[in-house]
């Protein structure tokens, strides 16, 4: 023991300086805790951020006329009006009129022009906006500004001069396919899950008493019992680095009584009046001319859906014509008709599309809206 306390006896005194080093050292780790604390009480009184839905319904609305189509959609651009513009399958992207934003989009220099199959051409400038879906239930709407075209102005093509334009009541377009356009589809910059994709249910023919309305957000409860098949890859990145598929590239084939069928990539196209397609046994004649009232018309994507209509002259619903393929990236279309006998998805993620029901449909005798 003699030794131990020689060590101690021996041992130097800590100087001023390393006292006052271990005390702020203590004084620190103090202060830290204390931080530490007041963070996590901070966490726990401050408000959470809300969950997206898994899904949402947004209901849809009759378009203008007396097709009893419903293919339009409200809604709600940097803090706007409820603004009905029509629902887009075959474009890509929120085109707006100026006169329907609201205060709060965010304008730019950027002049933007994007023209339809129709012949729509429109014009006006890039803006931002949150964009919101009145009647959703739950609520939905993005969580920041996205990109949309402030429309200032649609003309037509020059070889176009008779384009349909927009009725007085059409505040703009919504795209919902996804091609790769700095404007994108409104529904895939949702939170969370609803981006996924979504159904469009507006199979009145099918169904009569259906409420029209888009499913937003695929489950594996409403997926169930679709028949699917494969977008091809856009031809190129879209710009913000969202997926982006080819929606106009389904191989689907068309008859006409029975003959040969004529096959191309095609659209199906909720924005289109008429269907349009070409066989191997249509004239050069009959191009850009309606398909005879009383024909039997036949879509096929072969192994996934079949629809057969008798062809006759009321837009939206039995209405064709012969077209070879066209648009910006060439094709048939479809024809809004076969959303009225199908419901029809749109897988963003696995990039595909589906039919429901996964049978074969025969339009017996095409009701009339008014029936």
């Amino acid at each position: 023991m003699a030794g131990l306390s020689q060590w101690r006896r021996s041992r130097p005194r800590a100087g001023s300086s390393e006292m006052v080093s271990r005390a702020a050292g203590i004084l620190t780790s103090i202060a830290l805790a204390g931080i530490a604390a007041w963070a996590t009480d901070a966490r726990a009184d401050a408000p959470s951020q809300p969950v997206a839905p898994e899904t949402a319904t947004i209901p849809l609305k009759a378009r203008p006329g007396d097709s009893g189509f419903h293919n339009f959609i409200a809604v709600e651009a940097g803090g706007g009006p409820p603004a009905d513009v029509l629902l887009d399958t075959g474009s890509t992207g929120l085109r707006i009129r100026a006169e329907a934003v609201g205060p709060a989009v965010r304008l730019t220099n950027t002049r933007l022009t994007y023209s339809y199959s129709s012949g729509n051409v429109l014009s006006g400038v890039l803006g931002y906006a949150i964009v919101a879906f009145p009647g959703a239930e739950p609520h939905v709407a993005t969580l920041k500004p996205i990109a949309i075209q402030v429309v200032q102005s649609v003309t037509c093509k020059p070889e176009k001069p008779k384009c349909p334009g927009w009725a007085p009541t059409q505040m703009g377009v919504m795209g919902v396919a996804y091609g790769p356009f700095a404007v994108f589809n409104p529904l895939a910059r949702l939170p969370g899950n609803l981006a996924s994709g979504f159904i469009v249910v507006a199979n009145d023919f099918a169904e009569p008493g259906v409420s029209p309305h888009l499913d937003v957000g695929l489950t594996p409860e409403n997926t169930q019992g679709y028949a699917r098949a494969p977008f091809a890859p856009a031809d190129r990145p879209q710009p913000d680095g969202l997926t982006a598929w080819n929606t106009k590239s389904i191989p689907a084939c068309f008859s006409v009584d029975g003959g040969r069928p004529g096959c191309f990539a095609t659209v199906f196209d909720t924005g289109a009046g008429n269907g349009s397609f070409e066989t191997p046994e249509t004239g050069r004649h009959q191009l850009g001319h309606q398909v005879p009232n009383g024909a039997i018309v036949t879509t096929e994507v072969p192994g996934v859906m079949k629809l057969t209509v008798k062809a006759g002259s009321r837009v939206w619903i039995d209405r064709y014509r012969y077209a070879p393929p066209h648009g910006s990236v060439k094709g048939f279309n479809s024809g809004g008709v076969v959303f009225r006998y199908y419901r029809i998805l749109f897988d963003a993620v696995r990039g595909e599309i589906g039919f429901s029901p996964n049978s074969p449909m025969q339009a017996r005798r095409t009701p009339h809206p008014a029936e």
